[in-house]
């Protein structure tokens, strides 16, 4: 498709035209890692492999369960993996926190990663007319090609319009309310949004990610009637329909919101007095600790930035935690269980989602994308052309210096520990296969955040996770930077 495919879009087809010409490989990967589309979870299978069922009774529906083949009930706590532990390696800072500014500027210059919204460049209108153009191209030709269907007939014409009509504006709002950002300006929920053949509704192609209350966003364009927003998060750019955000916040309110004194929720969903929801991921600017220990914060509001309170003994540290192999697995294990939700499908977390999040009480401001988030770290080690027991051994060994994140196409993990000659990860995932004699793979709804082995999905035709696995992402104590070498004296 071409650029005058969308006519008029923003009324500057030209521009547009111009901007994919010049930025078009840019702009792919601002769809792949802006967009932070998704993640397809392709779950997982037991340490060994399990019997495959006769042909007559290979499932055609997909299977609910709670209970992962190679799996304990001791696996599911925090406290039998940090057990596991050697003496004295639970409490190890493994990321000083002086350095993680630095990793955070680091991880800026990937593109599609993380970016703040109070950079300039954020509001270049020709990296911003390219991003929505390829956006609508590449969604338009999914749907013409059958690939991607419309749950109401001609939806994406409307999407068109609005992007045609859409006016630039550049300011900065809060968000109040737990709030869907959509990959184009295209409705979801019960009746909207794009999806595959077979159409299951729990995964709509257009849900690009959740925003949290709190989070401070970068409003760029703006829809006719302002119905339609289209705005910068920082690790993800997209549409929101009807935002339930404050008003444009003024500088003062941005410098007030942006205190470096926080207050940081080590669990998900911390309340407020004023009954305000604070989730994992997000912190508040931290004004005062009263006589009681209450804690005087500022949340989001319709007016802006205001005040309120957070009990003494709510689940939150004065500034960013440090990162140690103790607090990272109370935090993730802390979502055990929790509702899976591909793009932030009703306020729910997926795979990237969840690690963005969990690393993010500690300061650090990943990706979106799961894919992105793979080239991050402090360090990260290609393993894509390991045997499957190398590729153990290769995981042990970086596990031995810090924390690591275990990438594959489509999904990301946090590795937990070994229990004997299995090894075991934490995700948000939504389903995995297990092998039917004569007949297909049979499919297993999970939904949840949950403990596999890495061996799940052996024997069928998506293969194990550790078969799969690509990229080991690190979180260790950085190395010092090499002394510098004094010039010789010239003579």
């Amino acid at each position: 498709m071409n650029s005058a495919a969308i006519p008029g879009i923003r009324g500057r087809c030209g521009a547009y035209a111009r901007a994919v010409r010049q930025l078009g490989a840019i702009a792919g990967l601002l769809w792949l890692s802006a967009c932070g589309q998704p993640d397809s979870v392709d779950p997982p299978v037991s340490p060994v492999a399990a019997a495959p069922e006769p042909a007559s009774s290979c499932p055609t529906t997909p299977l609910h369960t709670t209970a992962l083949p190679g799996t304990e009930p001791r696996h599911a706590t925090a406290a039998f993996w940090i057990d596991r532990l050697p003496p004295g390696v639970a409490d190890q800072v493994l990321v000083p926190a002086d350095a993680i500014a630095g990793l955070n500027a680091q991880f800026s210059q990937v593109v599609g990663a993380w970016r703040s919204i109070d950079d300039s460049k954020i509001g270049d209108r020709e990296t911003i007319d390219a991003s929505i153009a390829e956006r609508m191209q590449y969604l338009k030709g999914e749907v013409e090609a059958g690939r991607f269907v419309e749950a109401q007939p001609n939806a994406f014409a409307g999407a068109e319009a609005i992007v045609a009509a859409a006016t630039d504006v550049d300011h900065q709002r809060l968000v109040i309310d737990e709030t869907p950002l959509r990959c184009i300006p295209l409705s979801g929920g019960e009746s909207g949004g794009l999806f595959k053949v077979p159409v299951d509704r729990d995964f709509d192609r257009n849900a690009c990610a959740s925003l949290h209350p709190g989070e401070r966003v970068r409003v760029l364009a703006r829809g006719p009637k302002g119905t339609w927003l289209y705005v910068h998060a920082g690790h993800t750019v997209g549409w929101v329909e009807n935002a339930v955000f404050s008003k444009r916040l003024s500088p003062s309110a941005i410098d007030a919101w942006t205190s470096p004194k926080r207050l940081v929720p080590v669990r998900d969903d911390v309340t407020t007095r004023g009954g305000v929801r604070v989730r994992l991921g997000v912190s508040l600017p931290l004004l005062a600790t009263t006589e009681e220990g209450d804690y005087a914060v500022l949340v989001p509001g319709p007016q802006g930035p205001l005040e309120d309170v957070v009990a003494a003994d709510a689940a939150v540290s004065e500034g960013y935690k440090p990162l140690t192999r103790r607090t990272l697995l109370e935090a993730v294990f802390s979502e055990l269980g929790d509702p899976y939700g591909w793009g932030g499908r009703a306020g729910e977390r997926d795979c990237s989602r969840l690690v963005r999040d969990v690393l993010g009480t500690f300061g650090f401001e990943l990706a979106r994308h799961s894919g992105v988030q793979a080239k991050l770290g402090v360090r990260n080690v290609d393993v894509s052309d390991l045997e499957p027991q190398a590729k153990r051994a290769a995981i042990r060994k970086a596990a031995e210096g810090g924390v690591v994140v275990l990438y594959m196409k489509g999904h990301i993990m946090l590795y937990v520990g070994s229990d004997g000659p299995s090894d075991y990860a934490i995700s948000a995932m939504s389903e995995y296969l297990t092998p039917c004699e004569g007949g297909p793979d049979t499919t297993h709804r999970v939904d949840a955040v949950a403990v596999s082995t890495l061996a799940l999905g052996e024997n069928t035709g998506r293969t194990a996770f550790i078969e799969r696995i690509l990229t080991l992402v690190v979180f260790e104590p950085p190395e010092p930077p090499d002394e510098q070498t004094p010039d010789a004296p010239q003579g």
